[in-house]
């Protein structure tokens, strides 16, 4: 735990020894006595200073400070108020103006140590009536350590020797009970060095790891054992409730470094036997890849293992491991801020670690995610909920994503749904995207992936134009599904999760009021030259320019044209006019509703000729009831077609994605992206992708089929790479 310095405080009555505990720290020798000294009480006289010990002087390397308060004594529980008015108070005692600075002490130290006279009942009794009430009345929380000093002076008088011993244990035990901010107690003496160093590296102990925030009444508290349950799910890489020899290694390299000795699976088995013989439930028999006998940890067993350090006084393993999960000494998770130069895109490694997360919560197998098993993830593993953005505050965020229903019609999410919904998060949100997954343990797993792939150009965005009831929520549902029948999006989800579900389906949980607008999309993947891309689909409306539209900077425009409205090209026209300037994007016009007579349009230009015009694409036909597009023939609208090959155009898009049927090869991708089937509805979505990655196909004219075969598509790849290399060559020319 990094702090600046470590502050002790030591507080007593006169005569106890305070600064001659100070002196054999810093001089490392026994303090004179009073007789060779001529000295009544300590045989030192207090200082008012702050001593400073450099960090290469203390064990736990640490720069320390130490205060000896030497103002005036609490006589009495009546002047604890007056001792503890800050400075700023005016006081009416004119006597109490030199002890102010009790007050400041407390409020500046890191650790108390309260110090008595092993041989003085007087100074013992007064730490119950007046400092340990005094230091509660101080409003702090800070650790203290109870010294008996000059234990010595009992050592030679050793009639009553047992008598005191016993009495002072006694009183150890019954004062720790009744304040559980004592976290120590030491015997010392200054004549001969007793457990002087051991007392100050205790106290820094105290600070650097302190035990109150982990036991409570000889049990571990309930926010310890939340972290234990955090890391444990962590470490536990195939999610079976045990951690295997591996995992524990694995564990164990993450927090103390790879250091392989022959004593490694010694030191794992021996504990394992002593956890054993302390709870009958803390180890399990399992059969491991090999087929060979062993045993693995249960959470039960964690838990004992952390009591076993307690016990034994191994605060700095705890807090060590605490620190490489994040929590700091107050078991507090600390999440970084994130990077300025988020990219907005998942890695490889991200994308691989959250299906690896995917398939340890599908608990039945059955590549879906219930509502349950989706609450149980974020809830075993996120600690602090990050805030929304403003931004998309008080939006209800209605995403279509690939689910499936179940006979109940229960909807389940997918993994292509559950990574599309993590795209559509980095992309809209990085800042809560990169606190997610540094609570979900991504750290703690590249430390098994290996991968150093650096995160490439994924994510493209598509805005939906249309006039009401065009046929553009229709649109995206079947981006996602089948049907447009019985399509559930991601708000009909959060609505039933708890909070930390909601915030990762961009639901503002902490708002009360009605949403000022509901906004609607669709994420799924396409493939585009054997590249898995994510297209995330926003509808937008005719006045959607302005601060409505999520994502600002679209890739593609997609303009839905209702063959059954005379106003519909009107309205679509209009928008591309005023809106689209140069440079302009790519855009593809769709006439909806195929499956009606289409109407005259009330528009001067004929569409066609409007196309041609401005260098656009010939609308395609299309129907979301039905599967007709213009790629399909219409003798049966009411099922899906199932054509073969020769049944399709020869679009480049088509010649290039579709595969056999007798294709088994099996893709490596966890996602089932759209461009490996044999349906012709999904033409439409990976013409929208083959556009945003390659921007300049719009510009190619469909007057004929030949700029949409294979061969025009090579040829455009091979201008480019050739206008590319011309350009920078020409730029070498003329330096």
């Amino acid at each position: 735990m990094d702090l600046s310095e470590i502050r002790i405080l030591l507080l007593g009555d006169d005569n106890v020894g305070r600064t001659s505990l100070i002196y054999s720290l810093v001089s490392e020798d026994v303090v004179p006595s009073s007789s060779n000294l001529n000295l009544t009480g300590d045989s030192l006289r207090p200082t008012t200073d702050d001593i400073s010990i450099p960090p290469e002087v203390t064990r736990a390397r640490v720069p320390t400070v130490i205060m000896d308060y030497c103002g005036r004594q609490p006589m009495s529980p009546d002047e604890i108020d007056d001792l503890l008015l800050p400075m700023e108070c005016p006081s009416p005692n004119p006597l109490l103006q030199s002890s102010r600075s009790l007050y400041s002490c407390i409020r500046q130290a890191h650790v108390i140590c309260l110090v008595y006279a092993f041989d003085s009942r007087e100074s013992r009794d007064r730490l119950l009536t007046v400092w340990l009430p005094l230091i509660d009345r101080s409003a702090t929380t800070i650790p203290i350590i109870l010294v008996a000093n000059k234990c010595d002076l009992i050592d030679e008088n050793n009639d009553n020797k047992n008598d005191i011993n016993h009495e002072n244990r006694e009183f150890f035990r019954l004062t720790m009970l009744k304040y559980s901010r004592i976290e120590a107690c030491i015997e010392t003496s200054t004549r001969t060095m007793k457990n002087i160093s051991e007392l100050f590296y205790s106290a820094q102990k105290c600070v650097l790891y302190p035990i109150n925030y982990l036991q409570e009444q000889n049990k571990l508290t309930k926010r310890f054992k939340q972290c234990l349950k955090r890391i444990f799910t962590i470490a536990d890489q195939d999610n079976d409730q045990l951690l295997n020899d591996f995992e524990l290694t694995t564990l164990q390299d993450y927090c103390f470094g790879k250091i392989q000795t022959n004593d490694q699976k010694t030191t794992i088995e021996q504990l394992k036997k002593e956890i054993k013989r302390r709870t009958v439930h803390g180890i399990k028999i399992i059969n491991d890849q090999t087929g060979l006998t062993t045993t693995a940890l249960t959470y039960q067993g964690f838990e004992c293992l952390f009591e076993l350090y307690l016990n034994k006084g191994k605060y700095e393993t705890i807090y060590t491991t605490l620190e490489r999960f994040s929590y700091n000494r107050k078991l507090e998770l600390c999440v970084p801020n994130a990077p300025d130069d988020l990219t907005g895109e998942l890695s490889p490694s991200a994308v691989d670690y959250l299906t690896r997360l995917f398939r340890r919560f599908d608990s039945d197998n059955d590549s879906c995610l219930t509502l349950n098993e989706l609450n149980q993830l974020f809830e075993s593993l996120i600690d602090i909920i990050p805030p929304i953005s403003s931004s998309l505050s008080n939006i209800k965020h209605c995403i279509y994503l690939r689910l499936s229903l179940t006979s109940s019609k229960t909807p389940l999410l997918t993994l292509s749904g559950f990574l599309a919904q993590w795209f559509f998060l980095a992309h809209s949100q990085p800042s809560l995207t990169y606190s997610y997954l540094f609570q979900l343990g991504y750290s703690y797993g590249l430390s098994i992936i290996d991968d150093t792939n650096l995160p490439s150009r994924m994510t493209y965005i598509c805005h939906v134009y249309g006039m009401p009831e065009s046929g553009k929520s229709s649109f995206l549902k079947r981006f996602v599904s089948s049907t447009i029948y019985q399509v559930h999006h991601s708000a009909d989800l959060a609505e039933k999760s708890n909070n930390k579900t909601k915030a990762f389906f961009s639901y503002d949980y902490l708002s009360k009021s009605l949403y000022k607008q509901i906004k609607f999309y669709a994420i799924d993947f396409v493939r585009v030259l054997n590249e898995t891309k994510c297209l995330i689909l926003e509808e937008c409306h005719t006045n959607d320019f302005d601060e409505k539209i999520i994502f600002k900077n679209a890739n593609i425009n997609c303009f839905l044209i209702d063959r059954t409205h005379p106003r519909a090209f009107s309205n679509v026209a209009t928008i591309y006019l005023q809106h689209h300037v140069y440079p302009r994007l790519p855009c593809l016009f769709i006439l909806t509703k195929a499956d009606q007579p289409s109407v005259k349009q009330d528009y001067p230009l004929p569409i066609e000729f409007f196309c041609r015009q401005h260098k656009i694409p010939l609308p395609i036909d299309y129907s979301s009831v039905t599967t007709i597009t213009i790629y399909s023939n219409n003798k049966d609208n009411n099922q899906q077609l199932t054509t073969n090959t020769e049944h399709m155009s020869q679009s480049w898009f088509t010649s290039l994605l579709f595969r056999s049927h007798n294709n088994s090869t099996r893709t490596l991708e966890p996602y089932s992206p759209r461009g490996d089937k044999t349906r012709h509805q999904d033409d439409i979505y990976v013409r929208l992708g083959y556009l945003c990655v390659y921007p300049k196909l719009n510009y190619f004219t469909n007057s004929t089929n030949d700029f949409y075969n294979t061969d025009a598509l090579l040829k455009y790849s091979l201008y480019a790479s050739v206008v590319t290399l011309g350009l920078v060559t020409v730029a070498r020319m003329f330096r």
